[in-house]
């Protein structure tokens, strides 16, 4: 195991069995199939699986899918404490573009069983949200709604996501376009002055990291772009030969190759705001480079 003693988080790289790794949330099939044929072509992985302490993914669920989808044997992980406070958990929320008004929203979500009421301003709006983790908040301009649904509808937090699945689906059959947007965003005064009167967010169920967990213990997956995990500190660029993670050998003796190989490199500690082959990174980076 290769340690770094980052200033408020501890990472653990190390390889592990691809078949030991629990995902937590599905894949987006386009994005599978082109990591797939990436992979078909690159001779190193560039940044280890992000993991918890019980081999759940917190980053890196295509990549995980694509090393069992290929019938690789190993892989490398960043194991971290998933319950410290320097990892947050985020969510993706929906931006509906082209909407004619809330009709089409009601419409879809009383045929499923459920019902939206309008909140009375944003104070109220997000306290529904935060008391209520399987409602959804529906923000349009300066009007808030809220849509639930009954308990033997939507009972726990894969259940709340795979209701959105189907509300979305039956968006896009309507014609309206989905675009995903870091929850952060309908917080942001420029971002909500910006929208225009055919554009609806859809903020997503409030899951808790337990919920994330026992989900992924129970063989259950979310809805693909549930999660956003804002974690303090991350290894970049550890470039290790992808031909390894293939071979039939042990994971102790692929472990001392691994952190031999890693103790070989140099690293550069950037702080937060960094920007890497065009990704903005909100976090503290480890940076391995191989040494001159």
């Amino acid at each position: 195991m290769f340690c770094i003693e980052a200033e408020a988080l501890k990472l653990r790289l190390q390889v592990i069995r691809v078949d030991s790794l629990r995902e937590h949330e599905g894949i987006l099939s386009h994005v599978a199939d082109k990591l797939i044929l990436e992979f078909k072509n690159w001779a190193d992985l560039e940044n280890p699986v992000i993991i918890d302490e019980n081999d759940v993914v917190l980053d890196g669920n295509h990549r995980t899918y694509v090393f069992k989808k290929l019938g690789f044997k190993h892989i490398p992980v960043c194991k971290i404490d998933y319950f410290s406070k320097s990892v947050s958990l985020k969510y993706w929320f929906r931006m509906v573009a082209g909407t004619k008004g809330l009709g089409i929203l009601r419409r879809i979500a009383e045929e499923m069983g459920g019902s939206l009421q309008p909140a009375t301003d944003k104070g109220i709006f997000v306290r529904i949200m935060e008391d209520n983790p399987f409602a959804y908040g529906v923000q349009q301009g300066s009007l808030y709604n809220i849509i639930r649904f009954p308990k033997e509808i939507v009972n726990d937090a894969v259940a709340a996501y795979e209701v959105l699945e189907e509300i979305q689906e039956k968006l896009k059959q309507e014609g309206l376009e989905i675009e995903y947007i870091p929850c952060q965003s309908a917080h942001d005064s420029d971002f909500c002055n910006g929208l225009g009167d055919k554009n609806i967010v859809i903020w997503t169920p409030q899951i808790t990291k337990k919920m994330v967990v026992d989900a992924a213990q129970e063989c259950r997956l979310f809805a693909p772009k549930t999660t956003r995990h804002l974690i303090a500190a991350r290894p970049l660029n550890v470039n290790a030969p992808i031909h390894w993670f293939q071979e039939n050998v042990s994971t102790e003796e692929i472990n001392v190759r691994f952190s031999e190989f890693l103790r070989d490199k140099e690293i550069k500690r950037f702080g937060p705001g960094q920007v890497i082959k065009g990704r903005y990174y909100e976090e503290e980076l480890f940076v391995f480079y191989d040494r001159r």
